[in-house]
């Protein structure tokens, strides 16, 4: 049997920006080898330079991840021969990379992890992308379309797992972080972030690592989590068959659901790195680093202890949902958070409780009305404006939740506010007296069916069982229901339960 499968994740890159060495266009969905440059061909005679755009994203991704940016940093080049890679060499950063010791926290609040999981980011790197290898089989076909594309790589440390899907986790839980900084621009869906693991298996009770299979290019969290668990199986069997694992790349094939050899490795590092002689260091500038810093956004976990303080009062499961909405994107303006904020400092009155009033009504209501409708939170024709005078109306108790429940829709179409559209359509609490009031629920209890609701709740009377209870809760719904209704949701139910209570007393 085995404990854990120790998985670092060596190669965590994402795509940002255009090439360092060449003025071709980067782009996940152009033809194969529709954008190359003679640099990307690695033709003779052409050298590299450095794009130093690709500088601040990967500042921003290192402090992001809690890492210590290095004053001075240095390229290497990153010997292999492999037809994805024309120079035969790839640069990268090895020995000095722009930044080390980073740390990523995941919870089970925030992150769904079973435990918390503290995961150490050992260097975040610059270096170039390779091409891509599609199999069509006998052969092998290369596009050279993103060969020479900047990335930023994330090496991160060895951690245990007890299921594969917690890997899957982490890697969402990075992907957040890069996009609320701005430097991942694309999901891993599109090819904006892609991921090696190394796969070792050790029996129970082992604390060394065994040897490790390096499985390239996964570009899902399901293809992450699956490899995972098809390498780890593989590595079980030829340990308790008494075979030996070999150290290898390996590829993932979905298909049959398998990884399969592309290359040996003669050791943990036989790359052969060497200083790479065209490209100067990077150099920092002594107060680069804490400008970054502070015009750096919230991050997830920052904006989740936001919205569950008693300024906004979201359980941390509906602040959850508003980032996802965001796709990484909540401290920007545009935003789903920056439109419930947005909502929240318009409520009149502004008690403690709007905050959650507001979270219900975006989260709930509008966010299931768009799905419905299939709008996006882009396209939500809905201004934060229109939305706060719904929910202040019904704050203030000027209409009921049923009345604006069925104003929502409209405010998909309609221009006017919600004040002018219940001012215009008489559509606010009816100021019905007490007498007026019993009148109309009388009118209910004497109908056939609520003579029967009535003979019932007074069987039920005194009866303290669960049951009962929840037989008498649904009967006195039904009455309340009936009379919201005869009222056109224009009186609240609160009131028609004082008086229903007040009739079967009697």
């Amino acid at each position: 049997m085995y404990s854990s499968i120790p998985l670092p994740c060596p190669h965590i890159t994402t795509n940002y920006l255009t090439t360092p060495t060449s003025d071709a266009k980067t782009s996940t969905t152009a033809s194969p080898n529709s954008h190359i440059s003679v640099i990307d061909a690695s033709l003779p005679g052409t050298q590299p330079t450095l794009n130093p755009t690709i500088l601040l994203p990967a500042l921003r991704a290192a402090l992001a991840l809690q890492c210590t940016p290095a004053p001075l940093s240095r390229f290497d080049r990153k010997h292999y021969f492999y037809w994805d890679q024309p120079a035969g060499y790839q640069i990268t950063q090895f020995y000095q990379p722009l930044a080390r010791d980073g740390r990523l926290v995941l919870t089970p609040e925030s992150d769904g992890v079973p435990s918390q999981l503290e995961l150490k980011i050992r260097q975040v790197q610059i270096e170039q992308d390779t091409g891509k290898t599609i199999a069509a089989p006998p052969n092998s076909l290369v596009d050279l379309n993103r060969v020479g594309a900047p990335l930023v790589e994330i090496i991160t440390d060895p951690f245990p797992l007890d299921a594969a899907e917690t890997a899957g986790k982490v890697l969402a839980k990075i992907q957040a972080v890069l996009r609320a900084v701005n430097a991942c621009v694309l999901g891993m869906e599109w090819g904006g972030l892609r991921a090696d693991v190394n796969v070792s298996v050790r029996r129970r009770g082992q604390t060394a690592l065994g040897q490790r299979c390096e499985i390239k290019n996964l570009s899902s969290f399901k293809a992450v989590t699956d490899a995972i668990t098809a390498e780890a199986t593989r590595q079980i069997g030829i340990v308790e068959a008494g075979g030996e694992v070999q150290g290898e790349t390996r590829g993932w094939d979905a298909e049959n659901y398998t990884t399969r050899r592309l290359r040996g490795k003669e050791g943990e590092v036989d790359y052969r790195y060497m200083p790479e002689p065209d490209l100067p260091p990077v150099v920092l500038a002594p107060d680069l680093v804490e400008m970054i810093k502070e015009t750096m956004p919230l991050l997830p976990d920052q904006i989740i202890k936001e919205l569950s303080s008693p300024a906004y009062g979201l359980s941390a499961k509906d602040a959850r949902t508003l980032l996802l909405w965001d796709e990484g994107r909540s401290g920007q303006p545009g935003s789903v958070v920056a439109y419930y904020k947005k909502v929240v400092s318009l409520v009149v009155p502004a008690t403690p409780a709007v905050g959650k009033v507001v979270g219900n009504w975006v989260i709930h209501e509008l966010g299931g009305l768009l799905t419905t409708r299939e709008l996006s939170w882009a396209n939500n024709p809905i201004n934060a404006a229109r939305l706060a005078d719904l929910v202040s109306l019904v704050v203030k108790g000027k209409i009921t939740g049923p009345t604006a429940k069925a104003l929502l829709p409209r405010l998909l179409t309609e221009d006017r506010t919600p004040s002018k559209i219940v001012a215009k359509e008489n559509l606010g609490v009816t100021m019905m007296n007490d007498a007026e009031l019993e009148t109309v629920v009388k009118g209910v209890l004497e109908t056939e069916e609520g003579k029967n609701v009535v003979k019932q709740l007074l069987e039920l009377k005194g009866d303290e069982k669960k049951a009962s209870e929840k037989k008498r809760k649904g009967l006195r719904g039904f009455v309340v229901g009936k009379v919201m209704r005869t009222l056109g949701g224009r009186v609240k139910a609160k009131r028609v339960e004082g008086m229903l209570d007040r009739l079967l007393a009697k």
